[in-house]
């Protein structure tokens, strides 16, 4: 069993997300960072934090994006699960155990993957945000099944273990004989400089074959920082982004290409008009514009 963490930048967050493996009442075998850190060495640091720790810290310098530094982590690994987290998660102390529980359960070996849930995370369905999300075929809270646009439902905050087309990318739980089929895709952060969407890709991939679960008892928090993005380039990167994925991904029908359209539409309401923001404006129709250059001919 091993953990792999890709960090950038984030010190502090990444030695509690270690810290928190660490307490698990399950441990893993090895935890595999890579860092791709340009102000901070963090695998110095972390070196010196966790020299004696049990399982070993093993900590991988390069500079890569998000998907490539998980595909990194996957080749540096030997287990036959592979938990991915972000560096920013704080883990229950059950949260390992719980997962692997799962697997273990699955006689027939038909379960892919498996997450668990987000305890502090605010779910809001009857905002307009919310409300704008669902009409315009964008990415909300369900029954983890992938839309028409190409973009999932959640489950997260749901009482009950369930199946689900979608695992979200800052707890995500893998059989190796997954990962040994389907790797995560590095055009995402040459698109637009973010791996934004990745989880969304290798959801749907995984789920066209494999089961995917989602169990409530396995419990983390997360605490992404929402400074790191501006609303610009958050939006340009949502729409080439999901632009790349329904034309990899998705079935060309008109439902498919409406619901695409229409995706678009609210990715310009709810990042430039319901943030009053003229940035996102722009990055929204920056990006239409590269996809429109780009994938024309396709779509």
């Amino acid at each position: 069993m091993s953990v792999v963490i890709p960090t950038k930048d984030r010190i502090d967050a990444i030695c509690k997300a270690v810290a928190s493996i660490l307490e698990q009442t399950v441990l893993p075998e090895e935890i595999i960072v890579v860092d791709s850190s340009k102000n901070f060495d963090s695998c110095s640091f972390l070196k010196d934090r966790f020299t004696n720790s049990v399982p070993r810290v093993k900590c991988i310098r390069s500079d890569v994006v998000l998907t490539t530094a998980r595909n990194i982590g996957i080749e540096h690994s030997s287990g036959d699960l592979i938990f991915f987290f972000d560096d920013d998660v704080v883990l229950d102390e059950d949260y390992i155990k719980e997962v692997v529980n799962v697997f273990m359960n699955d006689q027939e070996g038909k379960i892919g993957g498996v997450m668990g849930n987000i305890r502090n995370l605010q779910i809001d369905t009857s905002s307009l945000t919310a409300i704008v999300k669902c009409l315009s075929f964008l990415d909300h809270f369900g029954d983890g099944k992938f839309l028409p646009s190409g973009l999932p439902t959640y489950v997260h905050g749901q009482k009950g273990a369930m199946q689900t087309e979608f695992l979200s990318g800052c707890m995500s739980a893998y059989r190796r004989k997954v990962l040994n089929e389907f790797a995560f895709d590095e055009k995402l952060g040459k698109l637009s400089g973010y791996c934004y969407l990745e989880d969304v890709d290798m959801s749907y991939r995984v789920s066209r074959k494999y089961v995917l679960w989602y169990t409530p008892l396995a419990k983390l928090e997360h605490h992404p920082s929402m400074n790191q993005k501006s609303f610009y380039q958050i939006a340009k990167q949502h729409v080439v982004n999901h632009s790349y994925l329904f034309k990899k991904n998705m079935p060309k029908t008109l439902s498919t290409m409406f619901a695409f359209f229409m995706s678009l539409l609210g990715i310009l309401l709810i990042n430039g008009f319901f943030r009053r923001s003229g940035k996102a404006i722009i990055g929204w129709f920056e990006g239409t514009l590269y996809v429109i250059r780009t994938c024309r001919h396709s779509l």
